[in-house]
């Protein structure tokens, strides 16, 4: 999601995704996307009232934009996804949003790709 609002390599794919498909997310994003906006202003001295804006579209287009599921309505699937991986419950969550729902995952995680085998990598 940040990818979106917040210029980084995959930004151009990730914005192509973001008009061609119908978004579904865990419930996540708003926390990993204020961390990143953290990290731009703390570690790389990026303007505050920039990011600060910034964050707030992106905590906008989030609520809006997106269908989001909770995480407690994927744990049990999303646990045995990890375990039998063995990658983190976090990546596993939305590889088990993107099975349930039978969507690609949008990832630049090629690993992440191959376990949910319905992939797109940024």
């Amino acid at each position: 999601m940040a990818a979106i609002f917040l210029q980084e390599p995959s930004s151009d794919k990730a914005t192509q995704a973001e008009k061609n498909h119908e978004l579904v997310t865990v419930d996540l994003p708003m926390t990993e996307v204020a961390n990143v906006a953290w990290k731009r202003v703390t570690l790389f001295n990026e303007d505050q009232v920039i990011i600060n804006k910034t964050l707030q579209m992106c905590m906008e287009f989030i609520e809006t934009s997106c269908t989001v599921i909770s995480t407690r309505e994927l744990v049990e699937e999303s646990f045995q996804i990890a375990l039998k991986n063995r990658i983190s419950f976090y990546d596993a969550l939305f590889v088990g949003l993107a099975l349930r729902e039978e969507i690609p995952l949008l990832t630049r995680d090629k690993r992440l790709g191959k376990i949910s085998e319905l992939v797109k990598v940024l």
